[in-house]
C-alpha cells in the first residue's frame, strides 16, 4: 500500500512517452523535484488524452462533498466494481512515474518499524498503473485533478516486507492501460506483479519518516553500521 512515493527526475520519461506517443501537452514544465510525497500533495501523471501534468494525490470521487472521501490506492481485483473507482477506471487511466517508493516494515524483536525504499534494479524509474478524477474544491473555488495508484499482489521480493505493491508498468504495457477500447480482460493481464529482479529496496534512516522532511537524504540508503545500532 505505497503511501510515499518520490520523484525527483522525469526526463527520461518524457523521452520516453514522446517516442511512444508523440507530441503531448505538457502543463508540469519543469519537475518540482520531490524526495518524501505524502497523500494530498501533487505528482505527475500522463493521461489517457496525451496531457502531462500534476494531480492530487489521492483520488476523490466527483459527486464526493469533502476531501476526506480520498483514497490514494485501488486494488485492481474490485476497482472495476467500486463507487469510487468505476468511471475513472472506465474513462480515466493515467501513466503515474515515480523514481521510487516507499514501504515501513516492523522488526519483529525490536517492534520498531524501519523504512525501506525501492527502486528499479536498472536504476531506472517505475511507471505505475493510476485512474485520475475531476473534483471541484470549494474551498479553492476551482476543478482540481486528483488520481489513485492501482495495488496487486507482491512479488516474492516485495512479499517480505509487505502483502501489497503497485502495479508497474512495463513500457510495452503502457499503451494497452491508457487506450478506452481496452476490455477488461485486457487489463487484468497487467496485475500481474513486476518481476522481482527488476526491483530493489534498501534501509533508509528515519528523516524520511516526517512528511515535513523532503530532502535527497529520504533516499540514502542507510548504512549497515548505522543498522545494526537499532536492532
Amino acid at each position: 500500500m505505497p503511501g510515499r512515493l518520490s520523484i525527483f527526475d522525469d526526463v527520461t520519461f518524457k523521452e520516453d512517452i514522446t517516442k511512444k506517443f508523440g507530441t503531448f501537452r505538457d502543463t508540469l514544465g519543469v519537475l518540482n523535484k520531490h524526495y518524501n510525497i505524502a497523500p494530498t500533495l501533487d505528482i505527475p501523471i500522463y493521461t489517457n488524452t496525451k496531457v502531462y501534468t500534476y494531480a492530487h494525490f489521492g483520488l476523490i470521487p466527483s459527486w464526493a462533498k469533502e476531501r476526506t472521501s480520498m483514497q490514494i490506492n485501488a486494488r485492481s481485483e474490485t476497482v472495476f466494481e467500486k463507487s469510487s473507482f468505476k468511471e475513472a477506471y472506465k474513462q480515466r487511466r493515467c501513466l503515474i512515474p515515480v523514481n521510487g517508493y516507499f514501504e515501513w516494515k516492523k522488526d519483529a524483536q525490536s517492534k520498531m518499524s524501519k523504512a525501506y525504499f525501492i527502486v528499479s534494479a536498472s536504476h531506472d524509474y517505475f511507471v505505475f498503473a493510476g485512474i485520475y478524477e475531476s473534483w471541484y474544491d470549494n474551498t479553492l473555488k476551482k476543478t482540481i485533478l486528483t488520481c489513485a495508484l492501482l495495488t496487486t499482489e507482491p512479488n516474492d521480493k516485495i512479499a517480505s516486507i509487505h502483502d501489497r505493491m503497485p502495479v508497474i508498468l512495463e513500457e510495452y504495457q503502457w499503451g494497452l492501460w491508457l487506450d478506452n477500447q481496452s476490455t477488461y480482460h485486457d487489463l487484468n493481464a497487467l496485475y500481474v506483479p513486476l518481476s522481482s529482479d527488476k526491483m530493489r529496496y534498501f534501509p533508509v534512516s528515519e528523516t524520511v519518516n516526517s512528511v515535513k522532511n523532503d530532502t535527497v537524504e529520504c533516499i540514502k540508503e542507510e548504512s549497515k553500521a548505522r543498522q545494526r545500532t537499532l536492532f
